[in-house]
């Protein structure tokens, strides 16, 4: 599944031939989309659940980050220390404002992460990965009109190995319900996520930059990505 609809929208992410080295693959994504994959990277290295996320103006200038704080070393730590959360914190109190942002996440949101996103009015949603655990979110904006109008512009996923990264990192500090959600519906990429955690090793040995780990994987990745 590479694409969902949104509100009654469609939009589809670009193919990323998959023959392309990992370093070409990760110099092709714009700014906005680097900067989150490196956020959800630092939270793993740190011990934490891989995820993402930044705001961006309208311009497309990046304003404000944030990384999963559930878990790991990182403070503060809490239930509801999100990655979009924590870039959306700095939002401007005008609704028209709010309106020219965009959240870039590594992962779809949850529903809290998403009402956020709705209830500020955030005109557009880049997403780079499905989270199992919430697919039919989507189909929030046909049970309530304001939810209707609220709705962002909605993109995702990445494809290619870029988008299997996205979507299995976040499975590899945890043992809870994105696992199990992921092992349900798409057992191929739970497979895929223990065979990059076999890969990467251990978490002191991990290399410090995104490209460089995507080197270390990206075999597993493009086989998983065509």
């Amino acid at each position: 599944m590479d694409r969902l609809t949104f509100g009654g929208m469609v939009r589809k992410n670009r193919c990323m031939p998959v023959q392309r080295s990992a370093h070409e693959s990760w110099s092709m994504l714009g700014v906005p989309w680097r900067a989150a994959v490196e956020m959800a990277w630092d939270s793993y290295r740190q011990g934490g659940i891989a995820v993402g996320a930044v705001l961006t103006d309208g311009t497309e200038n990046i304003v404000s980050r944030g990384r999963n704080r559930r878990f790991g070393t990182m403070s503060p730590r809490g239930l509801l220390a999100h990655a979009e959360m924590e870039a959306l914190s700095v939002l401007p109190a005008e609704k028209d404002r709010a309106r020219g942002s965009a959240l870039y996440t590594t992962l779809h949101p949850c529903p809290m992460c998403l009402g956020a996103v709705v209830v500020a009015r955030v005109g557009r949603l880049h997403f780079g990965a499905f989270d199992p655990t919430w697919l039919g979110i989507e189909q929030l904006p046909q049970h309530n009109d304001e939810v209707q109008r609220r709705w962002p512009d909605v993109t995702g996923p990445l494809s290619g190995p870029l988008g299997e990264w996205l979507a299995v990192l976040p499975c590899l500090n945890t043992n809870g319900s994105l696992v199990r959600a992921m092992e349900s519906t798409a057992p191929h990429r739970a497979e895929l996520a223990r065979a990059v955690a076999r890969r990467l090793g251990n978490r002191d040995r991990l290399p410090d930059t995104v490209d460089q780990a995507l080197e270390q994987v990206w075999d597993l990745l493009a086989e998983h990505g065509e």
